[in-house]
């Protein structure tokens, strides 16, 4: 083996560990938005179940339980998404891309439900001419 063939060699390893190292992070950090999102969730409860103690607008009140279960449906998918990620460091597979891939699209529904309550909100808001001090 020539002198360039082992610095190849050597090179394409180093590449290697580097992307390996790279995954483990990559994973690490969606772990990280899952208990982020996850503890937003709870969060979330507990504030609309405090401003939901007093008489409100029931649009308001709809329009904050869409909120809050859209949150939860991102933190399911979320959490599905750094398990298919995870699993994938140790065994690429197409299954474990399917996994990863359907945490996002589960992600994204509940994104749409947020972002359709929060709408409800607004709606109300202009409707009712009362202003909401804090849409998540």
């Amino acid at each position: 083996m020539t002198e360039t063939q082992k610095q190849d060699k050597q090179s394409e390893s180093d590449n290697t560990e580097l992307l390996l190292n790279i995954e483990r992070q990559i994973a690490v950090t969606q772990w990280i938005q899952a208990f982020g999102v996850f503890a937003e969730s709870i969060l979330l409860v507990k504030l609309f179940s405090i401003k939901n103690g007093t008489s409100r607008n029931p649009a308001v009140i709809s329009g904050e339980q869409k909120i809050v279960t859209g949150n939860w449906v991102q933190t399911i998918g979320q959490v599905l998404e750094a398990a298919g990620v995870t699993a994938q460091i140790d065994g690429p597979s197409i299954g474990l891309q399917r996994l990863t891939v359907t945490g996002d699209i589960i992600q994204s529904i509940g994104a749409a439900l947020q972002a359709a309550g929060g709408e409800q909100i607004i709606a109300a808001e202009v409707t009712q001419q009362a202003f909401e001090p804090f849409i998540p």
